[in-house]
């Protein structure tokens, strides 16, 4: 499992013990939220199962190399709002899940990704919605298996306006 853009380390070290069979990889271009995951995982018992890699929305992970990325991107940068290191993020999910994985992405709702999750990582469905969150559950493409930018993708209904 990855967990891409980790901050504090809870999502890593969460996974972690929920799956005990699990190895998780967390990454953060911060050095704080590194050291933090670290602490975080050492804390909940579970730094022996926890790789914490300080990298730049996973540029240098090996592709395909996992089966779960787990994703809750960034929406700002200082005070405004900027979308650019989730489309990052995205790609470097694409890239790095194994055919048939799972991107699980958690992500403020005003901010509507569903539709280029869908285009740049596989189908993906609504799992969860309210007026401040949306999760998703997108299933890796194998490679080169890209949806055309101009067409739906089959069975994604459009994101509600409303919970």
């Amino acid at each position: 499992m990855l967990d891409l853009g980790c901050g504090t380390g809870v999502l890593a070290a969460s996974v972690a013990r929920a799956f005990p069979d699990a190895r998780v990889v967390a990454t953060d271009v911060s050095a704080a939220a590194v050291a933090s995951t670290a602490l975080t995982a050492a804390h909940a018992g579970v730094g022996d199962r926890v790789e914490v890699v300080r990298d730049d929305a996973g540029r240098d992970l090996p592709a395909a190399a996992f089966d779960v990325v787990l994703c809750n991107p960034p929406f700002h940068v200082g005070a405004a709002v900027h979308t650019g290191a989730a489309s990052r993020m995205f790609l470097t999910a694409a890239r790095v899940l194994r055919p048939g994985g799972v991107l699980w992405t958690v992500y403020n709702s005003h901010l509507r990704y569903r539709a280029e999750l869908a285009r740049v990582v596989g189908p993906t469905t609504q799992v969860a919605r309210d007026r401040t969150f949306t999760v998703t559950r997108s299933v890796a493409r194998p490679p080169g298996r890209a949806t055309p930018h101009d067409r739906p993708v089959s069975g994604t209904p459009p994101e509600e306006e409303s919970p």
